[in-house]
């Protein structure tokens, strides 16, 4: 047991490239739960988190569907009124992208704990 009642089990190996993607408080908490907890938290994390490649490949062939791919459905609208900004906002979104992604992907961690919690 730790100092305030914890139980401290083992943190199972997690790849830097989900590690990432992981707010710091995501992975305290993960270290405090059975290995089959943090493993089903895996599970559900990678199902719902997105990639930057595949946001690249909708932000370059369909020039305004990476704000759908990202679940901001009304700032696509608004991308799409403005034609992207006539180019601008798009432009800008080029470089943005992989910090929307880790953003996003930071939510779901955050989410799919919070889900993991009340299942226990």
């Amino acid at each position: 047991m730790g100092p305030i009642g914890w139980r401290i089990t083992h943190m199972i190996d997690l790849p830097n490239s989900i590690r990432n993607q992981l707010p710091e408080a995501v992975i305290r908490k993960l270290s405090t739960m059975d290995e089959l907890t943090q493993q089903a938290f895996l599970s559900e994390f990678q199902k719902k988190k997105k990639s930057t490649t595949m946001g690249s490949i909708l932000m370059l062939c369909f020039p305004c569907f990476h704000y759908f791919y990202l679940g901001k459905v009304w700032l696509n609208l608004l991308f799409w009124g403005t034609f992207g900004g006539f180019g601008i906002w798009w432009l800008i979104d080029v470089f943005r992208l992989g910090g929307m992604v880790r953003e996003y992907n930071k939510t779901v961690a955050i989410s799919v704990l919070k889900e993991i919690q009340f299942l226990n």
